[in-house]
């Protein structure tokens, strides 16, 4: 546990202390990924979700590049290899979650209709009404219809921990690095999982405060400012200092 603290403690510091520098050095392409937001924010769902990834893609190249002591652009501002490579790297972590989320929704509807037909062998399944009337009935086997999707979402969560120090092995690495950061993480998920709500907390934040304001591009362009210019720096500034240190322990 002292062990883990620790970990927790410096990947910490090493996150939030390097903040006010990445911003500074990279606040060209962090501005950039800000306007691809704020612009996406204006499309239809699916292109809003590829100006989501390009924005993130744009943050992290920067600030990577930087944390790695690669050669960047005008305060972070260029598209280069390393980008195309994050980009690849992100597509392929974002089709494999997918692959196993679509995976656990086949498994949670199984798990729901099994229930459903052993509270109420005659329901109608096409029906909301029918539904609500077998889970009602269902008594404490209910419950296993709150424990299956969140077990699902744990093991979403736990995959995408697993995978998280992909980004910083890419860059650092010159080559699209997925499966092979996995190991990377092994034993680590709760210390990655603390570090990453504790940088979470103040963009729940202001979301939550934001949720209470009237919607538009004003309260879309706070949310991305607290996103990439403090939450982004952060988190990639902790990333490259928990890669660093078990990118080394492994090779060791």
């Amino acid at each position: 546990m002292a062990d883990g603290s620790a970990s927790i403690g410096a990947t910490l510091r090493a996150g939030f202390s390097d903040v006010a520098g990445a911003t500074r050095d990279c606040w060209g392409a962090l501005a950039l990924a800000v306007v691809v937001s704020v612009a996406g924010g204006l499309l239809p769902p699916g292109l809003r979700f590829l100006a989501t990834v390009l924005a993130g893609v744009i943050a992290q190249g920067a600030l990577f590049r930087r944390a790695f002591d690669r050669q960047g652009g005008f305060k972070g501002l260029r598209w280069g290899r390393d980008e195309w490579r994050l980009l690849a790297a992100q597509l392929m972590i974002l089709g494999l979650v997918g692959l196993i989320g679509c995976i656990l929704m086949v498994i949670v509807g199984g798990v729901a209709l099994g229930v459903a037909r052993t509270a109420a062998p005659d329901f109608d399944p096409g029906t909301i009404a029918g539904w609500q009337g077998a889970f009602a009935s269902a008594g404490p086997a209910g419950l296993i219809l709150v424990v299956a999707p969140l077990g699902s979402l744990a093991i979403l969560v736990w995959l995408a921990l697993r995978l998280s120090l992909s980004a910083p092995a890419t860059v650092e690495q010159s080559g699209v690095r997925v499966l092979s950061a996995f190991p990377l993480t092994r034993g680590h998920v709760p210390t990655l999982l603390v570090v990453g709500l504790a940088v979470a907390v103040p963009v729940l934040l202001v979301s939550g405060a934001l949720s209470l304001a009237p919607q538009g591009p004003a309260t879309v362009a706070v949310l991305a400012l607290c996103t990439y210019f403090y939450a982004m720096p952060a988190w990639t500034g902790a990333l490259a200092h928990f890669y660093r240190r078990h990118a080394v322990s492994q090779e060791a």
